[in-house]
């Protein structure tokens, strides 16, 4: 997995030091692929996108991946859990408007039919500075 934390206006150097303000996002990136299943969650690559989450200091979080089924009928569970510097549970991302944390990508349709997942999710904004590494459950 591959963090990333970044400043959204160019030329924007972030600050330093314990009075440092949070970062305007962060991602976490994963570089290897997934498999659940009948399922596959790719790794990246010309036509793929690698799974990916950017978290907002507000509470948003935003997810891009790219799937497909080898039997069609299918659909991929995902649970996305933050964790803090030492590993530990923080909280799961959830659906916008819900308490579930599962996320549901329905792949009707077999390989070679690829999935663009696009996907929202909230967390509680006071966790953000605390957040440092994710991991994903699964089930497809």
């Amino acid at each position: 997995m591959v963090v990333a934390v970044g400043a959204l206006a160019l030329g924007l150097a972030l600050p330093t030091g314990p009075a440092s303000a949070s970062p305007a996002y962060k991602t976490f990136t994963w570089k290897h692929g997934s498999t659940a299943g009948d399922c596959t969650m790719y790794s990246g690559g010309a036509d793929r996108t690698a799974p990916t989450w950017t978290l907002y200091p507000d509470g948003t979080a935003s997810f891009d991946a790219t799937l497909t089924s080898m039997s069609g009928d299918d659909a991929w569970l995902m649970w996305a859990h933050l964790k803090d510097e030492n590993g530990a549970l923080l909280a799961d991302i959830r659906i916008p408007g819900s308490t579930s944390t599962k996320f549901v990508k329905n792949l009707p349709l077999a390989w070679p039919r690829k999935y663009r997942w696009l996907a929202e999710g909230r967390f509680d904004p006071s966790l953000y500075p605390l957040i440092k590494s994710m991991s994903l459950s699964k089930h497809c």
